[in-house]
């Protein structure tokens, strides 16, 4: 056992060593070639591109609902009243809010009429199907992935408002936007801040820098925390095996969204790298201590044991 926590440190910092190195070398090479690489890659018919414009988006968009099925069944917990309900409340909007959101604003193939119609009826179905599945689960598992319930709201709260925030101060033009253009006279590096840019064509969106997408697709690295949570998790090739398969999916979903003429390099690293790293902080700031349950699903679990 010690063995392995040993490993999990040296291996956390190697890794992020790794990953921050491998950051700043891209990042140098996007600045000099992120048209190029465009003018290379561009294929807005791509199927490819397509299928991980709609499934990238998920683990951001999931990972709200999810943690909010975990409050809201922690509940019981609290001995007042007034904190079980509001609890309860704060469960649920995450629940089925979080659903709405990703019925409402995620990608999709084809754009359905009535679509907040559509949204607040799939929000409501689909969200008391993930409380039904939430209630199978036993009440010491849902105490035990309290605390990771919490730091999955927290952390997509954090990052949404982070890379929401970046793009309307840089304001960096689409690849796509450029090609219906027939030019690429709107182009800037992804350092240059373009804060309250405007155009007269409405269909033109200024989001590019960084790549929402990707920061959504970097959201699977919260599995990771689960290595440190369960002991069966937390061996050398299931915590590497963990970590590679989040990169690959990260990296993928980068490349797809360059391929689908919607972001350039340089907007698919600052966004994944941005996600990783508020991921790795969020994740100090919950479990850095080693403790990954707060102090009273400990007190109730331990209660439990006592009567049992």
């Amino acid at each position: 056992m010690i063995q392995e926590e040993r490993f999990s440190k040296k291996f956390f910092w190697i890794l992020n060593a790794a990953v921050f190195a491998c950051f700043i070398a891209l990042m140098a090479v996007a600045t000099k070639f992120d048209l190029q690489i465009n003018h290379a890659l561009s294929d807005g018919d791509s199927f490819f591109a397509d299928l991980f414009a709609l499934i990238g988006e998920y683990p951001a968009y999931f990972a709200v609902p999810v943690g909010g099925a975990i409050v809201f069944f922690n509940a019981p917990l609290f001995k007042k009243k007034q904190q079980r309900v509001l609890i309860r409340i704060v469960g649920c909007l995450a629940v089925f809010g979080g659903w709405f959101f990703f019925l409402y604003a995620g990608t999709k193939l084809v754009e359905p009429p009535h679509l907040v119609g559509l949204s607040v009826v799939g929000a409501v179905g689909i969200g008391a199907t993930t409380l039904w599945v939430g209630s199978l689960v036993k009440t010491e598992t849902m105490n035990k992935l309290f605390k990771y319930g919490v730091f999955l709201i927290v952390f997509t709260l954090v990052t949404l408002a982070v890379i929401q925030t970046s793009k309307n101060i840089f304001c960096r033009m689409r690849y796509r936007d450029m090609l219906a253009e027939g030019n690429f006279e709107g182009f800037t590096p992804w350092y240059e801040i373009n804060l309250g840019r405007v155009d007269p064509n409405p269909d033109y969106h200024y989001t590019s820098f960084p790549s929402g997408h990707t920061s959504s697709a970097a959201h699977v690295f919260v599995l990771c925390v689960l290595c440190d949570m369960y002991p069966a998790l937390n061996k050398k090739t299931v915590r590497v095996a963990f970590n590679a398969s989040c990169f690959v999916f990260t990296a993928v979903v980068a490349v797809a969204r360059i391929v689908d003429d919607a972001h350039f390099l340089s907007d698919v690293l600052v966004g994944g790298y941005v996600t990783y790293l508020i991921c790795v902080l969020c994740r100090y700031v919950f479990f850095g201590k080693g403790n990954y349950n707060f102090r009273i699903a400990e007190n109730n679990n331990k209660e439990v044991e006592k009567r049992e």
